[in-house]
């Protein structure tokens, strides 16, 4: 958020050097609600920032970007009302961690600053950054602090997580020659075993996708020789689709890319058996339950 305060940017509307007046709740429930927070400078064309509205507060940082301006960023809820989780809640040395790793990764801070950061990247993570999607959640908990959002984050979280994967699924499918969709025909022929054939109903249905979907993506592949229509000798008015030859090994092909990648994200995400688990655990938890 641009400010157009032109004023110096070590001084930038900042109060009194002190931080005594935002360490504590005490010190906050003192101050006045305000339609802009109160800035407390913490170096050169650097603050940290708290909003004191009507019902509750949060934590900002901003930069100074030049021209009068500065780029601001919502931290996190204040724990003003609630015991801070380190999250969505920021006590008052949380919020100066939260602006420390955001004004160091954008490349502002002393030298100490940045070999602190340096240090503090190489350990491993305790706790999840901020990134734009808890941007949208901590906006709603500040504008609506009357709900229980907070299974919005990890929903979003989940959609993000699909949306990843069908990128990666992209990419495999157009090193096998057929688009995602058709992909998944190939992959759910295979899946069945020898001989590796389907009743047209069942793929749709398999797959979650229209009957006039799953005709599209059976002419295309029937094109290019991946599938073929055969009679289906338990009912002798309807067909079976079943992979050809260089149908298996483009299902096959794809299968191994896609453990590639998935065992390459693995490596890198770093969880152990146990933790993986036990996040399969709590999703089929929340599966478990229909609305």
């Amino acid at each position: 958020m641009d400010s157009n305060e032109q004023v110096a940017p070590d001084l930038a509307g900042a109060e009194p050097e002190s931080d005594a007046w935002l360490a504590s709740r005490e010190s906050r429930a003192a101050l006045a609600p305000r339609r802009k927070p109160y800035w407390h400078a913490v170096g050169t064309g650097r603050h940290l920032g708290y909003y004191k509205g009507a019902r509750s507060g949060t934590w900002h940082a901003r930069v100074f970007v030049g021209s009068g301006r500065y780029e601001e960023i919502l931290l996190g809820k204040a724990d003003d009302n609630a015991g801070a989780d380190g999250f969505a809640v920021l006590d008052y040395r949380q919020a100066v961690e939260r602006s420390h790793d955001w004004w160091s990764g954008k490349g502002y801070g002393s030298a100490a600053d940045e070999l602190s950061q340096r240090i503090k990247r190489s350990r491993p993570k305790k706790r999840v950054q901020t990134d734009k999607l808890d941007e949208v959640a901590l906006a709603w908990a500040r504008e609506r602090p009357d709900l229980d959002l907070s299974l919005m984050g990890l929903f979003m979280r989940i959609k993000q997580a699909h949306y990843m994967h069908e990128r990666r699924l992209t990419l495999i499918s157009q090193s096998v020659g057929v688009d995602v969709g058709e992909l998944h025909v190939l992959l759910a022929l295979r899946r069945v075993g020898a001989p590796y054939a389907m009743r047209p109903t069942d793929l749709f249905r398999a797959l979650l996708v229209t009957s006039g979907a799953m005709t599209k993506r059976i002419d295309r592949l029937e094109r290019a020789k991946l599938v073929a229509r055969m009679p289906d000798d338990e009912d002798l008015r309807s067909s079976k689709i079943m992979l050809t030859q260089a149908g298996v090994k483009a299902a096959d092909g794809g299968m191994e890319h896609i453990a590639q990648s998935l065992g390459a994200l693995r490596e890198a995400i770093g969880m152990s058996d146990d933790e993986y688990s036990e996040a399969d655990a709590y999703l089929r938890r929340i599966l478990s339950v229909a609305f």
